[in-house]
């Protein structure tokens, strides 16, 4: 029988040694800036695109096409299965759907109902059982079963970004910057959920501490602190929660949407939420 093979897409924010142990193949999201195209995840994808944001400097990013996505399923060796973030959230469940549809062999399409750190956790859940000799059908199973329990909370650091997007009121991002509140927002099931507005670093990282203690973090089975840019805060936060599996950076092309500062910790909960 042919090993089941997990693809998925750079803004599931797994560090490298997960994506080499567990053979994991990761489709580039593709970020655009006026002085030309870059790859999410490379080594200077950050520092260029927080730097290009600060000089406002217009960046964009583009998701995995239906073309690449088929060609990361013809380069797979064994039976693929493909975890995309949230089909609320990006284009890529139906491009990769589509490159399944146009394959010349069964291709596995799994929505993680999440995204970001939350994602990569669904994609590693699905990758242990992968590595277990499990069939795709097993993995399907598991990467739907993570996508339940799979939780996030975050703060922001600005609302500048949002306001570029169209997706905030201009008024409500001034007046966000002038009182120098930090949003907590939580992401589960395909939504994001504000949950409060602190007015100052630490008290958004006890916001988050609270809300994911509250969401079943303590008896997760597996959990991860992310930041943009912002380790120390990111040490900050692990020292309130105490240990996680890892620590890693968020994805720029993530990240370009909300700007450097963003930190959180995502957990795949014991049961699904109620």
């Amino acid at each position: 029988m042919p090993p089941t093979r997990l693809i998925t897409d750079s803004s599931a924010c797994l560090p490298a040694e997960a994506l080499d142990r567990y053979s994991i193949r990761v489709v580039p999201i593709i970020i655009h800036l006026p002085d030309g195209d870059l790859r999410d995840g490379m080594q200077e994808a950050a520092d260029v695109v927080y730097a290009a944001q600060s000089k406002g400097q217009p960046v964009k990013s583009s998701a995995p096409s239906p073309v690449e996505y088929l060609a990361a399923v013809e380069e797979t060796e064994g039976d693929p299965v493909v975890i995309t973030p949230a089909i609320e959230f990006t284009a890529m469940y139906r491009n990769a759907v589509v490159a399944a549809e146009i394959a010349g062999r069964p291709v596995a399409v799994v929505d993680s109902r999440t995204a970001a750190a939350a994602h990569g956790l669904v994609v590693l859940a699905a990758a242990e059982v992968a590595a277990s000799g499990g069939t795709p059908a097993e993995v399907v199973q598991a990467a739907e079963d993570a996508g339940r329990r799979a939780e996030l909370v975050a703060a922001l650091d600005r609302l500048d970004h949002l306001r570029a997007s169209g997706r905030v009121p201009w008024v409500a991002v001034e007046l966000a910057q002038q009182l120098g509140v930090r949003p907590v927002f939580r992401l589960h099931g395909g939504t994001v959920e504000r949950l409060g507005v602190p007015r100052s670093v630490g008290s958004a990282l006890r916001r988050i501490r609270r809300e994911a203690m509250g969401r079943g973090l303590e008896d997760s089975r597996k959990s991860a602190v992310f930041h943009a840019a912002s380790p120390q805060r990111a040490a900050e936060l692990q020292g309130l929660l105490g240990p996680t599996d890892f620590l890693t950076e968020f994805s720029p092309s993530m990240g370009l949407h909300t700007g450097a500062g963003v930190v959180g910790v995502a957990w795949l909960r014991s049961a699904p939420a109620t």
